[in-house]
């Protein structure tokens, strides 16, 4: 009888089975290739499609919050009333009455008519005199110019606009009577010396002329501008 061999000593049955081995092995991949072709990129746009969606998001919600800001600000910057802003309008604006600043006028004007030259013992106070009237112009001037940053929340915006075009006229006419007093103590002196040829004459009481015309003019658009809001009802 006949005795039989191991599987492993059968070449033709080992070779067989390596074969079908084979056989399933590409059949698998060919399978699980296309599906997970087809599902990567599946997964590629679901994800940038999310990152799209959610940068949107953000972005509306900042643009929500900063709506929400400036409609915050526009709804409170401004909120007073219409009668307590008016009032507290007349009042900033008559902190210094009205008639103060004719005696400052005065005042200062009288302090540029003097004898500058060394014949006058009294000419070195009279000059200090004369440069602290001017220093304090300026400061009125530089504290019209304040009257603007006052805080929007005791006003209107109709009435902030009102105290912010104040500021400006009250500013210009300070300076330009600062201006006139200044060519006032330069040239008044001067131009009623007799000894100063009548050109020369002309001259500075033409540049006092239109230091004085300027002067005016920006008085009178103050004095408009103040008594507009002080008869306000």
């Amino acid at each position: 009888m006949e005795e039989k061999k191991p599987w492993y000593k059968r070449p033709f049955l080992i070779m067989s089975l390596i074969l079908i081995g084979l056989i399933v092995v590409v059949q698998i991949v060919i399978l699980v290739s296309p599906g997970d072709s087809d599902s990567a990129p599946t997964a590629t746009k679901s994800n940038s499609y999310d990152d799209d969606y959610d940068a949107d998001d953000d972005s509306y919600d900042d643009e929500s919050d900063v709506s929400s800001d400036e409609s915050s600000s526009s709804s409170t910057d401004f909120g007073t009333d219409t009668k307590t802003s008016l009032a507290n309008l007349k009042a900033d604006i008559s902190a210094i009455p009205k008639e103060n600043y004719d005696n400052i006028e005065n005042s200062t004007l009288e302090k540029m008519d003097f004898d500058p030259t060394g014949a006058n013992p009294s000419a070195s106070s009279q000059i200090s005199a004369a440069m602290n009237s001017l220093k304090n112009i300026q400061k009125l001037a530089d504290d019209a110019k304040e009257l603007a940053n006052k805080p929007d929340s005791d006003y209107t915006q109709n009435d902030k606009n009102k105290l912010t075009n104040y500021s400006n006229v009250l500013n210009e006419y300070l300076l330009a009577f600062k201006d006139y007093a200044t060519v006032t103590y330069q040239d008044k002196y001067t131009s009623e010396d007799p000894s100063t040829s009548q050109s020369d004459k002309q001259l500075l009481i033409d540049e006092m002329n239109t230091a004085r015309s300027n002067w005016t003019d920006k008085k009178n658009q103050w004095l408009n501008q103040y008594n507009e809001i002080i008869n306000q009802q």
